[in-house]
């Protein structure tokens, strides 16, 4: 058994990551914006890791080589006033609010956790964050490739990736309370499995974590336990932080010019 000189000692090896745990937006393009800003912002200047949570108001989120009027029941969204939005990583379309919780991760593809791995297996590699704060709700999940998250045969997570230069972003969904009626409504597809682009003919079931736990639960208990899966399964620790000055420049002239723009959400 370790002692607790030893435990502190590797408590003091362990690599510190940004944290950054916004509560204060809410609007799809906004956040998108961000997580563009946080990306290049790595690229350019080597910023820290980062780890990002966040939460969207109603929101259709449209992977970037996706077709919008194919994907997503525009005429719910305009009685229902959901914002649609279209992200720069890839994967299909996706549906969120705050019954969603959302993460962001923006590291270098030098770092030893992800160094020399593909796509998929960085997905894989990643998504052990999520696998180990379902683990701690008391859930037994597994990791379905190339992207998904699975409870009882029922995704309750869907993951991307954007790769540029020597930085790789993963961002994915965490369906906690999600309202799953108006995500069947808002999409063109069977059902939310179609979340990653090359998978429709493997879809599965969703579910929500509350309709898994035995138990009652928040949106801070889970993301507590999503902050401490990616601590455990990383062997790291995560440092409130902010985004900085650059960050917020990059994040306001993105919204400003491409996030906010009919032109790019209906590209294609």
């Amino acid at each position: 058994m370790a002692t607790w000189k030893q435990i502190l000692g590797l408590r003091n090896n362990m690599e510190n990551w940004r944290f950054i745990d916004d509560q204060e937006t809410f609007e799809g393009a906004r956040n998108l914006a961000i997580d563009e800003a946080i990306f290049i912002n790595k690229i350019v200047n080597n910023t820290p890791t980062t780890v990002r949570f966040w939460r969207n108001q109603k929101t259709v989120n449209v992977g970037y080589s996706q077709t919008v009027k194919a994907e997503v029941n525009l005429d719910v969204c305009k009685k229902e006033k959901i914002e649609v939005v279209r992200r720069f990583s890839g994967g299909g379309t996706v549906y969120q609010d705050l019954g969603t919780l959302n993460y962001t991760v923006v590291i270098d593809f030098n770092h030893p956790l992800v160094s020399g791995l593909d796509v998929e297996q960085t997905l894989k590699k990643l998504c052990k964050g999520i696998i180990t704060s379902l683990k701690i709700l008391g859930l037994d999940p597994i990791f379905k490739p190339p992207s998904d998250v699975l409870v009882k045969n029922k995704k309750v997570s869907g993951n991307a990736q954007a790769r540029r230069k020597n930085v790789v972003l993963q961002h994915g969904t965490l369906l906690v309370n999600t309202n799953l009626g108006l995500l069947n409504e808002v999409l063109n597809v069977p059902n939310f499995c179609r979340a990653i682009k090359g998978v429709a003919s493997r879809r599965s079931p969703v579910t929500n974590l509350l309709g898994e736990l035995n138990m009652q639960t928040s949106m801070e208990t889970v993301r507590e336990a999503l902050r401490q899966g990616f601590e455990r399964s990383f062997s790291i620790r995560l440092i409130e932080g902010d985004l900085n000055e650059e960050e917020r420049r990059l994040a306001k002239k993105l919204y400003e010019e491409k996030y906010s723009k009919k032109e790019w959400t209906f590209w294609r």
